[in-house]
C-alpha cells in the first residue's frame, strides 16, 4: 500500500459525513489509548464500547508508523502486529476486548505501529427516523513494540535562520520515543527580560527521527532580543537550552 500522512495526535478522530442536512452520530471509546509491548508484555487487550443507542460495527486495521526528515507522519498498512478480532459488532452500550500483540520483535530499536477503528455504516432501517447524515468515526492508537532497553533521548538544536526567524530542530537518537509536551521559546533582552514567547503543542518523536520549526521573532523586539531560550517538558522533565542572538538574524528595516 502506498504511504500516505497524516498529522499526529495522542487520538485522532476523521469524521466522514454521508449527506449535507441534519446528522446523527454514534460514539465508541477505547481504553488504553496508547500500547506498549516489550518482550515480558508481548500483548494487550483494548477496551472498546459503544456509547451510542444503535449498534455498532468496527473495521480494525493495523500501519508501520515512521516519520519523514521534516516529522511528517508515514504509515504502511502491516500484517507485523497481530490483532484479534479484526471486525467487530457492538450492541449499544456493549463493551468488546480486541487483543493486539507483535509477531517479531527487535531487540535494539523500537517499532512504532498504529492500529485505526474504523466505524462502518448500518443498515439504513437501523437509522433514526428523519435523519438523513451519519457522522463516521475513525479512531488511532499508537502501538510501540520497545527494545529491551529503551533509552529515549531529546536533543535541541536552534539557530538563527534569515529576515527575523529561528529554526528549532528536535532530534530523538535514542532508541525509544519521546513526546515532547511542551516547548516554550522566549527572546530576552540583555537584562533577561522576556521580550516575546511562543508555545508549540505537543508530538510524538520517533526513534531516531528530527522536527523542525520555525519559529518568526516580531520585527519590532528583534534588535532588542539578546539571547534565545527554550524550555522543552518531556515526559515531566524540563530541558533548557541558550542562544546567543546578533543583529544580523533579524530582517532589515
Amino acid at each position: 500500500m502506498k504511504n500516505f500522512t497524516r498529522s499526529i495526535l495522542l487520538v485522532t478522530v476523521f469524521f466522514t459525513i454521508l449527506s449535507v442536512r441534519s446528522g446523527w452520530a454514534s460514539s465508541f471509546s477505547v481504553e488504553p489509548v496508547r500500547v506498549k509491548l516489550d518482550v515480558q508484555h508481548r500483548t494487550e487487550r483494548l477496551t472498546v464500547k459503544n456509547e451510542s443507542d444503535l449498534p455498532l460495527t468496527l473495521l480494525i486495521k493495523s500501519y508501520r508508523w515512521t516519520q519523514a526528515d521534516k516529522g511528517t507522519d508515514l504509515y504502511d498498512e502491516t500484517e507485523d502486529l497481530i490483532i484479534f478480532p479484526r471486525a467487530l459488532t457492538l450492541a449499544a452500550g456493549e463493551e468488546r476486548f480486541i487483543r493486539v500483540g507483535i509477531a517479531s520483535q527487535s531487540g535494539t530499536a523500537e517499532q512504532a505501529f498504529r492500529i485505526y477503528l474504523q466505524e462502518q455504516p448500518v443498515r439504513d432501517e437501523m437509522a433514526p427516523k428523519g435523519a438523513s447524515a451519519r457522522i463516521l468515526m475513525r479512531l488511532g492508537i499508537p502501538v510501540f513494540a520497545q527494545p529491551l532497553k529503551p533509552e529515549p533521548a531529546l536533543k535541541v538544536k536552534v539557530s538563527p535562520a534569515a529576515k527575523g526567524h529561528l529554526s528549532l530542530t528536535l532530534v530523538n537518537p535514542g532508541n525509544s520515543f519521546v513526546t515532547p509536551e511542551q516547548i516554550t521559546i522566549s527572546g530576552l533582552n540583555d537584562k533577561g527580560a522576556e521580550l516575546f514567547a511562543r508555545n508549540l503543542g505537543g508530538f510524538y518523536l520517533l526513534a531516531g527521527s528530527a522536527r523542525t520549526f520555525e519559529v518568526a521573532i516580531p520585527k519590532d523586539k528583534c534588535r532588542k532580543v539578546n539571547r534565545i531560550s527554550v524550555t522543552t517538558r518531556n515526559e515531566g522533565k524540563e530541558q533548557h537550552d541558550m542562544l546567543d542572538m546578533t543583529f544580523e538574524a533579524c530582517e532589515s528595516k
